[in-house]
């Protein structure tokens, strides 16, 4: 439904955003992820029409709408400043772009509280001003206004980022929802790595103005295809050379290359015996364990390399500073960045 090729925005001699290539199916929650300046935001600005890119094309169902103007692209926009009339209605708000088009009365009535019903927004709140709503309620505001024209394709500039914790994990739920229901494609910024590993079909991570990696939440987190993906998105164990040659020596296949940089993420490493055969198993002494309610966090000593691995509660006693603990890590859970 969207394709970008070879995406380009400059200002003067500073490139934002360089050779950034996607393709977007319909009805997907695709995801720009990466850190502050890295180019997502700037990417959704190309594509929203508020930037004209230097060079490359947007394709939106085979169209390209470079030259498009903003209003005419047929696109909804959900910004992180909400960016409602704070001295109109709610009801108002959410009509605001039906009263442009001049549609009926009944039109607009009947689609606000349909909008109103998806967002969870009651009767009592839509003749309120958006002034005294909570920051969550605006946002669903600002969701149902986005959505009133019916757009095929919704872009969402962090939203939720001046939310407290709780409140963004509740309504990113309630996106995720929202988007199933109405078949709408969204393409949604956010640094948030909990957030895009959540609600998103398909990320793209941005580091400085360039695309590192294109995948599923799944392949992005398990097989992040560089050493910066691997860092920026969850956590992850660095197992220095003599690790690694402990590794080699003890398992079958391939080796690993020493002289590379390797990871392995804290819940790849098992406290238990698995299964698998395969796994090597590695002798380790506890330094601190961390609890969390329903796991707890291990900081462990093995091969003279400091190591964290995360362990489901289960009513067990737990364990102190310096007792043993033998952990098996699988091979194949071993990331590997560069090298000879």
């Amino acid at each position: 439904m969207i394709e970008i090729k070879n995406l380009q925005v400059k200002y003067d001699d500073f490139i934002a955003i360089d050779n950034v290539n996607l393709e977007i199916k319909e009805g997907e929650f695709f995801t720009l992820l990466g850190p502050s300046g890295c180019g997502k935001t700037t990417t959704l600005r190309a594509i929203a029409g508020f930037i004209k890119p230097s060079e490359g094309t947007i394709d939106v169902k085979g169209k390209n709408i470079i030259n498009t103007p903003i209003e005419k692209r047929g696109l909804g926009m959900i910004f992180q400043s909400y960016a409602l009339f704070p001295t109109m209605s709610v009801f108002n708000n959410i009509a605001y772009g039906l009263k442009i088009e001049k549609k009926s009365k009944a039109q607009i009535e009947q689609r606000v509280y349909e909008l109103a019903k998806l967002v969870e927004l009651n009767e009592e709140q839509l003749v309120k001003n958006v002034s005294d709503l909570s920051g969550g309620q605006q946002q669903r505001v600002a969701i149902a206004r986005a959505l009133a024209k019916r757009p095929n394709i919704v872009l969402f500039d962090e939203p939720l980022s001046n939310l407290d914790a709780k409140l963004r994990k509740q309504l990113r739920q309630e996106l995720k929802r929202i988007q199933r229901e109405t078949g709408m494609t969204a393409i949604y910024v956010t640094h948030d790595q909990d957030e895009a590993l959540e609600i998103s079909d398909h990320i793209a991570v941005f580091n400085n103005g360039k695309i590192e990696q294109i995948g599923t939440p799944r392949e992005i987190y398990d097989r992040s295809a560089s050493e910066f993906v691997c860092k920026f998105i969850g956590d992850a164990n660095y197992l220095d050379a003599t690790f690694i040659e402990y590794i080699n020596a003890h398992s079958e296949g391939s080796p690993f290359d020493p002289s590379a940089k390797h990871y392995i993420r804290e819940e790849k490493i098992k406290s238990w015996v698995p299964a698998n055969n395969t796994d090597v198993r590695v002798k380790a002494k506890i330094i601190e364990q961390i609890f969390y309610g329903t796991f707890s966090t291990f900081i462990c000593e093995a091969l003279g390399t400091t190591l964290r691995i995360i362990v489901k509660e289960d009513g067990n006693a737990t364990l102190n500073s310096d007792t043993e603990l033998t952990m098996y890590i699988d091979p194949n859970d071993i990331l590997e960045y560069g090298g000879d």
